[in-house]
């Protein structure tokens, strides 16, 4: 009786440990545009895209769905005869949750690819890390985990015909955990080193806009470099 006791005490600590982990449940579309341009095999490629997003933050006294809309924008570098691109997005989507609250969510992904066929307008499913601000109401929260998804579309005439574009559409899911952000959020130095990627692969001018937008800038697109110039090596 006293083993089954115990055992029955051990599962319910474990369940309560498992119930008390936050966590983060979400799928997006994202509909936009990606310009390329080729140097023999090697590609780099711009993206501007806008965002759909969905899906449940879960806490252990409860799950709080929320639906969002903004911005995914990026840069990636590859070789189209390897069929190889790495992949760096930064996303911006404000929306509303379940109970009525407002929700923003800001910032980053990193992305691999090894099956992008560039030559049949496949930019081939991806998978990385990702590193986001989630605030909900007056409470500040960072999500971590592992984003994964996929992206294609049509070639369309170029604004530049030193280019090639592409207009379509990508899909991807965010799955990891969800943390109390204690921070002050003002200090853009205090993220870099809790970014899960190697930061010295992103372009400096993404990077310094993510950490801008986890700080609690907005996400500026007009700012950027017009999709016509390639992007900074």
């Amino acid at each position: 009786m006293r083993r089954l006791a115990l055992a029955v005490l051990l599962t319910a600590i474990v369940a309560t440990m498992t119930c008390a982990q936050s966590g983060i449940d979400a799928e997006g579309t994202a509909i936009g545009t990606t310009v390329l341009w080729f140097a023999g095999t090697e590609v780099t490629l711009r993206i501007e895209s806008e965002l759909e997003l969905s899906g449940i933050l879960g806490f252990e006294d409860r799950d709080i769905r929320f639906e969002a809309l903004g911005l995914a924008i990026g840069e990636g570098a590859g070789d189209s005869g390897m069929l190889t691109l790495d992949a760096w997005l930064l996303l911006e989507a404000v929306g509303i949750t379940s109970e009525g609250d407002p929700i923003t969510l800001r910032g980053g992904l990193s992305g691999t690819s090894s099956n992008a066929d560039l030559a049949s307008s496949a930019l081939g499913s991806a998978e990385g890390p990702f590193f986001i601000a989630v605030t909900v109401g007056t409470q500040r929260y960072t999500a971590t985990g592992i984003g994964a998804g996929g992206a294609g579309g049509t070639f369309v005439v170029p604004d530049d015909p030193l280019t090639m574009q592409m207009e379509g559409t990508a899909t991807y899911t965010l799955v990891g955990d969800l943390t109390l952000d204690e921070s002050t959020g003002e200090e853009t130095a205090q993220f870099l080193e809790r970014l899960p990627w190697d930061t010295s692969l992103w372009p400096d001018d993404l990077l310094e806009t993510l950490l801008g937008m986890l700080a609690g800038s907005p996400l500026d697109n007009p700012s950027r470099p017009s999709a016509c110039e390639p992007p900074a090596s």
